[in-house]
Order: C-alpha cells, then structure tokens, then sequence
C-alpha cells in the first residue's frame, strides 16, 4: 500500500511538475515553446508566480493538494528524461511538442483563466501537461477561438465539443456543463421535495436563474451580483442553497468548509479533448494518455485541486422528477442593498470577472503555465 501511494504521489508530482516547467522567465502570452537547450538555473531560486488576487474580490485562494513542489530547473529536466515518445513527428504541428490551445478570449475558473502577464492556469491547463507528460512530449499553449485552427496551429483544443464528428474527434471528456444546486452538506443528489419552499442564491441575470424559472419548483429566490456573493450567502445560512453552473460552483464551494454538490437541474452535457478525426495517431495516442492518468489517479488529483469533491457528472447527477413549469418567471426576491442587479448574459456565471492574476506568490506553481521561458 505504501509503494502504490508513494507510486502514485510521483506521479502526481511528475505531472505537475510540467506546469511549472512552463513557469520561469516570463515573457507574453505568444507562440514560443521551450528551448530545447535548457540553461543551468539550479543556483536561482524558484520565482514568484501568479496567484488569485483576493483583495478585495470576494475571493479566497484555493488550498488544495498540488504534489511535490520543486525547482523550475528541476521540473524542465524531469519532463525531459520522463516518458520516451513514441507518436511519430508527423502526427504533431511543432516536432517533439503537443501544441494545445486555450480558449483564453472565453476563459474562466476554474477551467482556464489568462492573468495580465501572459499566465495560463486552470484545469485546462494541468490536464494538458500531465496528458502530455503521460505521452513522453513537450507542451507548449497557443490562443485559440474554437477548433478551426486544429491540424494547422494547434494539435488539440482543451474543453471542446464536437458538432461535426466526422472532422472533429473528442476524446477525454474531463468536463460537465449544467446548472447545479449547491448546498450545506454531504455530496449527494437531493429530490424535490428538499428543495420545495427552501431559499436559494442565483447569480442575477444567469442562465442559472432563467433555468430554474423555467421550472415548477417553489423556492424563494435570491439575487446576487456575482457567485462569490452567492456562495458566501450560503456560507453564511442566509440561503438553503445556490444554483449555477457546476464547476464555477464547485470551486467556489471548495473555499467553504461543509458546501458540497447537491445535483443537477439538467442532463450534463461533457467536453473533452479536440483533435482532427483524420489525425487517428493522436487521436489514440490521447486517449491512451487519458485512460492512464484516469486509472492511476493523477487525473482525480488534478480535478481536486479545481472542483474539490465534486465527483464527475452524469445522469444520475440529474434530479429527476423535477416538476414542469408554467413558463412563467418566478417572482424572486430583489438584490439585497450594495448587491446591485447585475446584467442579463446569454453564457452561464463564471467566476472570471473576480479571478486575477498579481505575479507575488508561488504556492500554485502546478496550475500556472507560462507559455514561454
């Protein structure tokens, strides 16, 4: 047991090890990869990294596991003498590299969030270098808008679905979409009648909150400005629960101590892994690194450190019988003073308008990359 844990911390490290890699001497956020020619940075101490700005944002830095922390110059050599490759160079836009894009114009927490310096963090982020870790290559991060630069900028696009399965391959799916409650408690998948006359905390404006009045569930809504707000209401036994997309939500709850998922208003709909159909070497060469770190649980580190205990969704995340609505909105509560009423979007609440990035400290080296050394 105690080989299998020590085994499994390795890799852990090892994987993350390549986020940090990515980390030293930053320049900006631009199509530059490692050199190949690593310079002697052992007598150099390890550098400030970006971290979650809480000043003033309602926000409170994430504390989860992130392995073993070490050296910038010992990660670079570490993902250099680990896994040998054996995708063919042909499979690849850049040789010897997995040439991941981000969808940084778009970009939330926790899945991907670009700070003023040029630093990507995120889910995204991890999961694309232990993916490439796991296949024995470099990583380096470009910007992308969808997949349409697939196969000529880029080798795969993180946090991607497919709707043309011909030339777009997903593989890996590693995130859920749907509009989750949140509540004071175990994980676990609540019924109606839990929530039936309780209070709950949307994000005004939210697809989140046009979801639920769409509903026949009788709850007394609350409005606020933004999650952060939300969440600390519920923290504070102001409301039963909170509703918004999951993984925004489960980041959020991780930074309260008791606030767990609580199950879905909808079916989950998954993202993955894009890469070119026609590109069958990378294709399998993906999923195999995705059934490896799924199976020797780097995968599950990686998600705890972003969304905490929430388990990956499925169906029987779904509450089910949910009762119908009349399509008629709900009347809520107004925004409590100083909340203000926010503004009605098309996208779900992220938590990216209270998300930034200072550069002083480098305690979450393994989810930050800069993209160039």
């Amino acid at each position: 047991m105690r080989q299998t844990a020590m085994g499994k911390t390795r890799a852990l490290a090892a994987a993350l090890a390549v986020s940090v890699a990515l980390t030293g001497c930053t320049i900006p956020f631009v199509n530059i990869e490692v050199p190949i020619e690593l310079p002697d940075l052992s007598s150099l101490p390890l550098p400030k990294l970006p971290e979650i700005d809480v000043e003033g944002l309602g926000i409170k830095p994430i504390k989860l596991p992130v392995g073993v922390r070490t050296s910038v110059d010992e990660a670079r050599q570490n993902v250099l003498s680990g896994n040998g490759s054996t995708l063919d160079d042909s499979a690849l836009v850049q040789p010897g590299y997995l040439t991941v894009g981000l969808k940084t114009a778009n970009s939330s927490a926790p899945t991907c969030v670009e700070g003023d310096l040029g630093d990507v963090y995120g889910l995204d982020v991890d999961l694309a270098a232990v993916l490439a870790s796991e296949m024995g290559v470099r990583v380096r991060f470009v910007p992308v808008t969808d997949t349409s630069t697939l196969g000529t900028e880029c080798d795969v696009v993180m946090n991607s679905r497919s709707e043309d399965p011909n030339n777009i391959a997903v593989t890996g799916t590693y995130v859920e979409s749907a509009s989750s409650f949140f509540h004071r408690g175990d994980v676990q998948v609540v019924v109606p009648t839990d929530l039936g006359g309780k209070s709950v905390g949307v994000q005004s404006g939210s697809v989140s909150e046009a979801a639920l009045n769409k509903t026949g569930l009788k709850m007394s809504q609350k409005a606020y400005e933004n999650l952060n707000e939300a969440f600390d209401a519920l923290d504070a036994g102001e409301v039963d629960f909170v509703l918004c997309d999951a993984y925004p939500g489960a980041y959020l709850a991780s930074m309260h101590e008791g606030i767990s998922f609580a199950g879905t208003l909808e079916k989950p709909e998954t993202s993955g892994v894009a890469i070119l159909a026609s590109n069958e070497a990378l294709v399998n060469a993906i999923q195999s690194a995705f059934d490896t770190v799924s199976s020797n649980g780097v995968l599950e580190d990686v998600r705890a450190r972003w969304v905490g205990s929430m388990p990956p969704l499925t169906t029987d995340s779904q509450i089910q019988d949910i009762p119908a609505g009349d399509n008629k909105e709900e009347k809520k509560e107004e925004p409590a003073e100083g909340e203000g009423e926010g503004e009605s979007t098309d996208s779900e609440e992220t938590t990216d308008e209270y998300v930034e990035s200072d550069g002083e400290n480098g305690d979450d080296a393994g989810s930050i990359a800069i993209t160039n050394v």
